[in-house]
């Protein structure tokens, strides 16, 4: 064949193949922190604080938006220093924010948890109890809030840039621990880090399960807790063009092993700093490479019908002074009839979410069964985009204990979801 023939089978051959989509993300953070405004801000967390707005901030509280896009698949995850995550908070967001291409449907809006963070109920629309032991619900608050996190949105979407993707994950044994004595402990850190393509680090998402709980009722500053400390040290190790972004896992029933000495905030501070540290360690060791995969799905299973649990009265109920008939009209009117899941796959890292506070054994069924798929690093982010609850096994249910006054769906609501999440996870495979 002569020379001129090959150059043009060449030229035609590259031509013609498909264009491999290159994924592109852009990251943006703001401050949540509505005393900033002079907002009263109450602090989620701990009915005995009875509704009592914050006395000050120890740290900012942070709102951080990730958008991705690939192809024509586009989604986002937006973390926050918040205990809870209302359905409305993510509705109105979007809305306020109007970015071509975000939907309920593929935002993934995940709180961390801290209890010294922003109080959900407060940003619940559906909060009509006017109990502030719940938290009652906050126009001005919710306003705040919505607003910095459509700038977040805004801002993430217009610098999106093509990047590059590496996963990993690594055990922190002797981190946390199973406040209700069950065997089941999570130790796992997963990591998601995406740099530029000319290799500069731009976002880090950090996965690990632990309640942020070193705060009691009585410690009234705002702040990120312990995990607020560990995306600052993350970033800083870094460099300063980097975000870390935290989302929990399943830690219904998991709690951080506290040190000893210092008040509750140093504690707090110091166990942050140690995961903040360890991350930094696991990511910096990752390599980025091309996004060969990339799919984002979402499902909205129907929930069991909704009852309150038989000690609910004795144990949370008297923490959160809500006699019977509240809670027969918040089961009613608080928590949905539906609720969504999500699973995203970035190469060899797939998220599978839940709605609320899953124990450590229901994440452990998911993970085990993306692994059984195929999925090199998989993690579960619990309290996304809506809050149903603790989201307990059969057996765990029928022990009682807190965990279970505070789930509202019965017994089969953990098998549930977790065959949701499973089948939603092996379904992604259809849409890379």
């Amino acid at each position: 064949m002569h020379c001129a023939s090959i150059l043009f089978f060449c030229f035609f051959f590259c031509c013609c193949l498909p264009a491999i989509a290159q994924l592109h993300a852009g990251v943006a953070r703001v401050s949540i922190t509505p005393l900033e405004e002079g907002i009263p801000s109450q602090l989620g967390g701990y009915g005995a604080r009875e509704g009592r707005p914050a006395e000050g901030v120890l740290d900012t509280l942070y709102g951080k938006a990730l958008v991705l896009e690939h192809g024509d698949v586009k989604g986002a995850i937006v973390t926050l220093d918040v205990c809870s995550v209302p359905i409305n908070l993510v509705e109105e967001t979007l809305t306020t924010a109007g970015v071509p291409g975000l939907t309920v449907d593929n935002t993934l809006m995940c709180a961390s948890h801290s209890h010294t963070g922003l109080e959900g109920f407060a940003l619940d629309r559906r909060n009509i109890a006017n109990n502030p032991n719940i938290g009652i619900f906050s126009e001005p608050m919710l306003q705040f809030v919505v607003k910095r996190l459509a700038t977040a949105l805004q801002e993430a979407n217009a610098t999106m840039q093509p990047v590059l993707a590496a996963s990993g994950a690594a055990p922190l044994p002797g981190m946390n621990r199973n406040r209700r004595g069950a065997d089941c402990v999570d130790d796992e850190m997963t990591i998601l880090r995406l740099d530029t393509t000319d290799g500069a680090p731009l976002a880090v998402l950090v996965n690990f399960a632990a309640h942020g709980t070193f705060v009691n009722e009585n410690d009234m500053l705002l702040s990120g807790e312990w995990a607020g400390e560990m995306q600052r040290v993350v970033e800083e190790l870094m460099g300063d063009d980097v975000t870390c972004l935290y989302v929990n896992g399943p830690e219904g029933d998991i709690a951080p092993v506290r040190g000893k000495g210092g008040s509750n905030y140093e504690q707090a501070y110091n166990y942050g700093r140690k995961v903040g540290i360890a991350a930094w360690r696991l990511a910096t060791a990752l390599t980025p490479t091309n996004a060969t995969r990339f799919a984002l799905r979402s499902s909205w299973p129907t929930l069991p019908q909704r009852v309150g649990a038989p000690d609910f009265l004795k144990i949370a109920g008297d923490e959160y002074n809500v006699p019977e008939e509240q809670l027969t009209l918040l089961l009613s009117v608080m928590f949905p009839e539906t609720a969504p899941l999500y699973a995203l796959r970035i190469n060899d890292f797939q998220m599978a979410t839940l709605p609320g506070e899953a124990i450590c054994a229901i994440g452990a069924s998911v993970k085990d069964a993306l692994r059984q798929q195929g999925v090199t690093h998989p993690c579960v982010a619990a309290l996304t985009s809506d809050y149903i609850g603790y989201i307990l096994t059969k057996e765990e249910y029928h022990k009682s204990g807190y965990e279970v006054t505070a789930s509202f769906y019965g017994d089969a609501l953990g098998q549930l979801l977790v065959d949701a999440a499973i089948e939603l996870g092996a379904a992604i495979d259809n849409q890379d």
